[in-house]
């Protein structure tokens, strides 16, 4: 699935089509029971009966018998597209180390079974990693995966999902992903539609229609502790411009990117700033088409967590606008919660006086830097600053200082023309 970046780049312009983070959300609570499983011998995965004995040997509960398993399946047990269409049994996958989504779920039940716990293998459609957001037209079945009871109630995951993903060459790769356990429904819901009804566990079920037209949201949405607010479907209908509105966390950020075709414009269409407990995301289309919208976010940037793709929208500009860019947004921008009132595009016309307005959060100083030299604009309180600016042609950039700092953050870059 493609490059990381961290924030020492333009976040504006990232390419990122990154994995879902390998961060456990439940590490600290499993983490003495993937501890054993991880540790299971040759010998101990002999048979199927023999694996699920060790397996369970320490597990406390139903939660830790069926989370040993899932643990092992997803880090031993490899995505091999040869297999596909053909029959699979648990001796057989657990003998090659090598399956396709039936043959975890297959085997995921059968270690179950042997431990104790009632599960089921359910078929559907999921959000594979060919699926493209507002195009995908049906839900026939494409995937397995399971429900197992714990204590009484049925669960969902997906053994599968959580050993890995295929990247943008088609190549499996291993990332242990922890969502896919004991997911909640709603949530489970935003990329897997059961063929049969009961195994949503919402109520009411949701329909497939509902199911194609909803965001579909990546684990590292969830991890991220995101949530939407403005556009719940995944394909919008816009003009030349768009405005897009997702909750989040005060430690998290967001960007976004604009994608045509396959591939990411080269230039900054985008534009996303901190509103409270949310992030904007400003869209100027160039010419009207057929757009996706990528967004990408961290779950805390003052640890160093880096940007994960986490939603999709598939969207319709009406119109365009040329020369409708936005000006590049260095990293300290989205980390010290700036917002810029203007000016809102990237290019300004050399020889021409034009006002800058922006909060910039704690700065003792935010000054712009031409060829033509450097002005400090004025402090209005409250983390605004103000000014007017000459102009010169080539770079224009801001950059803000800020208590016990020695060096000048770049916070915003424009060019003059």
């Amino acid at each position: 699935m493609g490059r990381r970046v961290t924030l020492l780049v333009c976040l504006m312009l990232c390419a990122v089509v990154a994995a879902p983070a390998a961060a456990a959300r439940g590490g600290d609570e499993f983490a003495a029971i993937d501890a054993h499983a991880l540790a299971a011998s040759a010998s101990d995965a002999r048979s199927a009966s023999s694996l699920a004995a060790y397996l369970t040997r320490p597990a406390r509960d139903d939660r830790e018998k069926a989370r040993a398993i899932f643990r092992w399946i997803a880090h031993y047990i490899s995505y091999d597209r040869a297999l596909l269409g053909k029959p699979a049994d648990p001796e057989s996958v657990l003998k090659q180390r090598r399956a396709v989504c039936t043959g975890y779920a297959v085997l995921f039940k059968a270690l179950a079974e042997a431990s104790g716990l009632e599960a089921e293998i359910v078929e559907g459609h999921s959000k594979d990693a060919g699926y493209q957001v507002g195009r995908t037209a049906g839900t026939t079945p494409n995937h397995a995966w399971n429900a197992v009871k714990i204590d009484g109630q049925w669960r969902l995951l997906d053994c599968c999902w959580g050993a890995g993903r295929f990247d943008g060459s088609g190549r499996f790769v291993r990332r242990f992903t922890d969502h896919y356990f004991l997911t909640p429904p709603e949530r489970f819901a935003a990329d897997h539609f059961p063929e049969n009804a009961r195994w949503q566990l919402l109520d009411p079920p949701i329909s497939g229609e509902d199911y194609l037209n909803r965001a579909r949201l990546k684990p590292a949405f969830f991890e991220c502790g995101l949530w939407l607010v403005s556009h719940r479907s995944a394909r919008i209908e816009a003009g030349d411009s768009l405005s897009v509105t997702i909750g989040a966390p005060p430690d998290a950020i967001l960007s976004a990117s604009l994608w045509q075709g396959g591939r990411e414009l080269g230039a900054p269409y985008t534009f996303a700033e901190r509103q409270k407990d949310a992030f904007r995301v400003r869209v100027a289309f160039p010419r009207r088409g057929e757009y996706i919208l990528r967004v990408y976010a961290a779950a805390d940037y003052t640890r160093g967590d880096e940007l994960e793709w986490v939603l999709d929208y598939a969207v319709t500009a009406q119109s365009g606008s040329n020369g409708s860019e936005f000006p590049k947004t260095y990293g300290a921008f989205l980390t010290r919660n700036c917002r810029l009132d203007r000016p809102l595009r990237r290019a300004l016309e050399a020889g021409k006086t034009v006002g800058f307005s922006l909060t910039v959060p704690g700065a003792e100083e935010v000054v712009v830097r031409t060829n033509g030299g450097a002005k400090s604009l004025a402090a209005r309180g409250g983390g605004e600053f103000f000014g007017d600016t000459l102009i010169a042609g080539g770079p224009v950039t801001v950059f803000a200082k800020f208590p016990g700092k020695t060096r000048y953050e770049g916070l915003l870059q424009y060019v003059g023309r």
